[in-house]
Parts: structure tokens; sequence; C-alpha cells
């Protein structure tokens, strides 16, 4: 009978556990970058490795878990991940200030052009 309620014990414990870990998961912070790409346009074939450059390096570092930064006001270590915003340019300067305007408008805190 003890067998049993150790058994049953550190189940109870495991579901616990799991349910911490699933809502510490939930508690990362996004950073929202705003990538302003020249997919198409007059230099498109130059800039495209760049462009992809960007967006896989956010996604691998999403993949690696986020990142972890300590907050100036509060001193605390906070996790995150970056929420990425991309938009191609075609090479237009009018283009891209919408685009700048639009990532900021949806949360922005760097935008990046390539």
């Amino acid at each position: 009978m003890k067998k049993i309620w150790t058994v049953f014990l550190i189940g109870i414990a495991a579901v616990f556990f799991l349910a911490g870990v699933s809502l510490a998961a939930d508690n990362v912070e996004k950073v929202v970058v705003g990538l302003n790409m020249e997919l198409t346009g007059a230099g498109a074939s130059s800039t495209l490795p760049a462009s992809y450059g960007y967006q896989d390096y956010y996604r691998y570092i999403n993949d690696q878990g986020g990142f972890t930064y300590i907050d100036p006001t509060d001193k605390k270590v906070h996790k995150a991940k970056y929420k990425i915003l991309w938009a191609d340019n075609g090479f237009s300067v009018a283009r891209s200030l919408t685009n700048v305007k639009r990532f900021i408008d949806q949360g922005a805190k760097l935008t990046l052009t390539a």
C-alpha cells in the first residue's frame, strides 16, 4: 500500500511540475522587430541574401528558446523571443517609410532595412 501512495504522490508532483513548466513557457515576452527588405526592385539581387539572413538569424534565436536580458528598471532577468514583421520595400523610399511607420504602429522596437 505504501508503494501505491508513493507512486501516486510522484505522479501528482509530476503533473504539477509539468503544468508549471507550460505556464512558464507562456510567460516569454515578445520583442517585435520589423524587417524592411528589398525582395523586389532594382537592387533585389544583391540584397536578397542579407534579407534572408536576417530572417534566418531571428528564427534561429527563437528556435533556441529565445534570449535573456536584464531589465534596467527592475534588475531582473527576463526571457524573450522575437516576433518578426517583414515587408518588401521594392527599392522605393516611399514604400520603405510606409513599412517602417506600420512596424512602429505594430509595436516594433527595432527596424532593419536590407
